[in-house]
């Protein structure tokens, strides 16, 4: 039985159709990449799935909360808004609150919890990332990657069904992308359930259950990760992956030696 049941999700701005019925299923604790061109629809799909975006059409299945995206119904949303959280592509951290309060805003505001009990879940979550000793620094006092990793705590903290992420380490100097990499392994093997948008395909070879490449607003091809980088058999994937790497496809850097 699957935990996550996405269903003919489309999104158009004006006449420009983005999203051209993505259908995707999900278990419990499943790891899946989302790799792609620009423009291929990857962030307005999670951000649909996370309601920052309406879908104009689709339904999105989380457990016992079901979203349709052609209903207006403020209670789902707000159900399914408490099934998912996200790390952005910036850490859109608030620049005028610590880091703790950033962590439990949404604990305070959102699930209305009372800020005893949300400082001791965001203490807590900030341990689990490496921050404990930030928890009242500013944003501007962290580095990059320090600060996405107060990001991914802020999401942690909701306590999500489903953890998205939108290239999370694409804004970040090449020495900090391996702290936010390693923070997200750990999320992986603790058992969240991700669904995780990047270009960085040695951590999608490693920590994926599947790779979803995604081109044009379709999702063209997906499978266990040692199948896409290694055997794709659609064109379009193939010729991706040898732009990423500057390497054929199957080339042995991304096999586990």
């Amino acid at each position: 039985m699957s935990f996550i049941e996405i269903k003919d999700v489309h999104k158009s701005f004006y006449q420009n159709e983005i999203l051209k019925g993505i259908d995707l299923t999900l278990h419990k604790g499943e790891v899946i990449v989302i790799l792609g061109p620009s423009g291929s629809g990857k962030t307005t799909f999670l951000r649909c799935l996370n309601t920052l975006e309406k879908a104009d059409k689709g339904q999105i299945k989380i457990d016992d909360v079901t979203k349709d995206f052609t209903v207006k119904d403020r209670q789902n949303t707000r159900d399914l808004i408490l099934k998912t959280a996200m790390v952005f592509q910036g850490h859109a951290l608030f620049g005028n609150m610590t880091v703790l309060q950033n962590v439990i805003e949404g604990l305070i505001r959102v699930k209305k919890m009372d800020r005893e009990a949300a400082t001791k879940i965001g203490l807590s979550t900030l341990d689990r990332v490496g921050l404990s000793d930030r928890a009242n620094y500013y944003p501007v006092q962290l580095s990059g990657g320090q600060q996405q990793r107060a990001g991914i705590a802020r999401a942690m903290a909701m306590q999500p069904e489903l953890l998205l992420f939108d290239e999370p380490t694409s804004a970040l100097d090449p020495e900090l992308v391996g702290e936010v990499l390693s923070a997200m392994k750990e999320l992986a093997q603790e058992g969240h359930t991700m669904i995780v948008v990047t270009h960085e395909m040695q951590f999608a070879y490693e920590v994926a259950d599947r790779v979803l490449y995604m081109e044009g607003g379709v999702v063209v091809e997906q499978g266990p990760p040692e199948e896409i980088f290694n055997a794709p058999k659609d064109k379009r994937t193939q010729q991706f992956l040898a732009r990423l790497s500057g390497k054929n496809f199957g080339e042995p850097e991304l096999v586990n030696s």
